[in-house]
């Protein structure tokens, strides 16, 4: 397999998976299966719709291959009814973003790299590669962002960190492998997994000495206050 070859792969992998997490999503939505099948597009391809418009490429990944679309159209209409069969937890959700966010923001900087994007630039697109998808699949089904929320552990900083490692080694390379992906790739998804099971989290921004209320006495000050 060639490394071109290796790279196609890896992409149809990541809309496939990503696409699957935007079905699994919907269940106690009251969303029908159109919806789950655009839930699972804007998923699956909204990170990258947006990573090559902000860099004009065209056409779109999607556009001028149109199997990028059909495999999240395929993916989407088999989760939709294997999730009718099958009870999916809330952690078999978080896997497969994780697994998704690994696969969209290493392939997402390399994307960026090869249209010429400076160093800082093509992390940026990387992150929002890995998140941009998951973000719209969130605020569709009325959920707050993972990357947003405070109780969702560390999110667009293990794809930062992946992209970081993946540019500081390709400096040295000068060139990209499969080693280097696969292994930036599991830097963001071990770190996800691991923020997810250990609860790490970044630093909150408290102002000294402010004490932070707690949802149940912010909810019971918002009553109050109507």
């Amino acid at each position: 397999m060639s490394y071109l070859e290796f790279i196609y792969i890896a992409d149809l992998l990541g809309v496939a998976v990503f696409a699957v997490t935007g079905a699994i999503a919907a269940p106690g939505k009251r969303i029908d299966i159109l919806g789950v099948i655009v839930l699972g597009i804007v998923t699956s391809l909204g990170g990258g719709t947006i990573r090559d418009i902000s860099l004009d490429l065209h056409p779109l990944v999607w556009v001028g291959d149109t199997t990028y679309l059909w495999v999240a159209i395929s993916s989407s209409v088999i989760a939709f009814f294997a999730s009718r069969r099958i009870q999916s937890p809330r952690r078999t959700l978080l896997f497969l973003d994780a697994l998704g966010l690994a696969l969209f923001s290493i392939l997402g900087l390399q994307k960026a790299l090869a249209a010429g994007a400076p160093a800082e630039v093509a992390v940026m697109m990387a992150v929002i590669t890995g998140v941009a998808g998951g973000m719209i699949r969130d605020l569709l089904t009325g959920q707050i962002p993972l990357v947003l929320q405070r109780n969702g552990e560390l999110y667009a900083t293990c794809a930062l960190m992946g992209a970081l490692a993946y540019i500081f080694v390709y400096g040295r390379l000068g060139e990209p492998s499969p080693w280097l992906d696969i292994s930036a790739m599991a830097i963001i998804f071990i770190s996800r997994m691991a923020s997810l099971v250990a609860g790490l989290q970044l630093p909150e921004f408290i102002v000294r000495g402010h004490r932070l209320e707690s949802p149940a006495e912010a909810r019971n000050l918002e009553n109050t206050e109507q």
